[in-house]
C-alpha cells in the first residue's frame, strides 16, 4: 500500500472538479446536463490540454478503482425493489444476449479491421460487460499484451464517456421512452458501470435504479465470460489465470435488499446513498482524466471496431428495449 500522502493530490483534484461539476450543474440548468456528465467532460478536457500531471495519478487510480466500487454499495441504497419487479425476467434473456452478441460483432469487426483476436475480444469485453474494468480482468485470462490492453481501455472508456453526454442529451430531448425502458437502455448498452450510472440517472431516480441494477447484472457475466474465454485461448496451457467475482456486486446487492426490508432507518440510507452519489461523481471525474486522445489515435482500426460495435449494440438494443419493456 503506498502512502496515504500520494493520494491526497489526485483525491483533491478530483474532488474540487467533481464539487465544480455539480455547481455547474445547479447554476446552469439551461445546459439539461447532469453533474456526472459535466465531470466526465471537464475531465476529458483537462487531461488533453493541460494534461494530468504524476503527482495526481495515484488519487485518479484510487477514485476511479476503489472509491467507485465502495460508491456503487453505498448507491444500492437507492434501490427499491417494487421498481426492479417492473424489469421482469425479460431483462436477464436481453443481458445475455446483449453480451454474446457484442463478443461475436466485435470478434467479426476485428477480423474486417486486421486487428488481432485478442486486441478484438477485450474490445468486445469492454463494450458489453464493465469497460476498462472488465477489459483489465479478462486481459491475463485471454494472454493479451499490455498494448493491447491500455488501447482497449483507452477506446472503451472514450466511447463510454462520448456516451454518457449522448443518452443524457436524449435523456432530456424529450424522446418518448418510459423511464424504466430508459433506464434498461442505459444499463444494457453503455460500457462502464459510472458510464451506465451516469446516464441512467440523467432522466430521474427510477430510470436510475433500473440502470443500475441491468449494469450489475452485466457485470456479474464477468466470470462465465472469462471462464469460457480462458478455455478457448488457453486450452492448451494448464495454467490458466481466471478473473475473480466481482464482490462488490454483491454487496450492491445486499445492500439493496437491506434498504427495500427497511431494516436501517430512511435518514441512514438517505445518507449512505448521497455518499454513495458522491464517490461514483468523483469515479467519473477520474475516468475523464483518464482519457488519452493520443493513444486512440494509434488505433484507427481499434477505434473504428469499438464505434461500430456500439452503434449497433445502441441500436438494437433501443428498438428491443422499446418493443419488450
Amino acid at each position: 500500500m503506498k502512502n496515504i500522502k500520494n493520494y491526497i493530490p489526485g483525491l483533491v483534484l478530483v474532488l474540487i472538479i467533481s464539487l465544480l461539476s455539480f455547481f455547474l450543474n445547479q447554476s446552469i440548468k439551461f445546459i439539461n446536463l447532469e453533474a456526472l456528465t459535466i465531470a466526465i467532460i471537464i475531465g476529458m478536457f483537462y487531461n488533453n490540454t493541460v494534461g494530468t500531471q504524476a503527482r495526481f495519478k495515484p488519487g485518479i487510480s484510487l477514485s476511479l478503482k476503489n472509491i467507485l466500487k465502495l460508491g456503487i454499495i453505498l448507491m444500492g441504497f437507492r434501490i427499491d425493489s417494487h421498481v426492479l419487479l417492473k424489469l421482469g425476467p425479460r431483462f436477464l434473456i436481453l443481458v445475455v444476449f446483449y453480451v454474446l452478441i457484442a463478443l461475436m460483432i466485435s470478434n467479426l469487426l476485428g477480423r474486417f479491421f486486421n486487428l488481432n483476436t485478442r486486441l478484438a475480444t477485450l474490445i468486445g469485453i469492454g463494450s458489453c460487460i464493465c469497460g476498462a474494468s472488465a477489459v483489465l480482468a479478462v486481459a491475463p485470462c485471454i494472454r493479451a499484451n499490455d498494448k493491447d490492453s491500455v488501447l482497449a481501455v483507452s477506446i472503451v472508456s472514450f466511447l463510454g464517456a462520448i456516451g454518457v453526454i449522448v443518452y443524457s442529451a436524449i435523456a432530456v430531448s424529450g424522446f418518448v421512452m418510459t423511464p424504466v425502458q430508459y433506464g434498461t437502455w442505459a444499463g444494457l448498452s453503455l460500457h462502464g458501470v459510472a458510464h451506465a450510472i451516469a446516464a441512467a440517472y440523467a432522466k430521474g431516480s427510477e430510470s436510475g435504479e433500473i440502470g443500475t441494477f441491468v449494469k450489475m447484472t452485466r457485470v456479474m457475466m464477468l466470470v462465465p465470460v472469462s471462464l469460457a474465454l480462458s478455455f478457448v485461448y488457453n486450452k492448451r496451457d494448464g495454467n490458466v489465470e481466471k478473473a475473480k467475482f466481482p464482490m462488490y456486486v454483491l454487496y450492491f446487492l445486499i445492500a439493496g435488499i437491506v434498504n427495500s426490508l427497511g431494516i436501517l432507518p430512511q435518514s441512514i440510507s438517505h445518507i449512505f446513498a448521497s455518499a454513495g452519489s458522491l464517490f461514483v461523481l468523483m469515479a467519473m471525474t477520474a475516468m475523464g482524466l483518464s482519457v488519452h486522445f493520443s493513444q486512440i489515435k494509434q488505433g484507427m482500426g481499434a477505434l473504428m471496431t469499438g464505434v461500430l460495435v456500439f452503434v449497433v449494440l445502441s441500436i438494437s438494443s433501443l428498438f428491443v428495449v422499446l418493443h419488450l419493456v
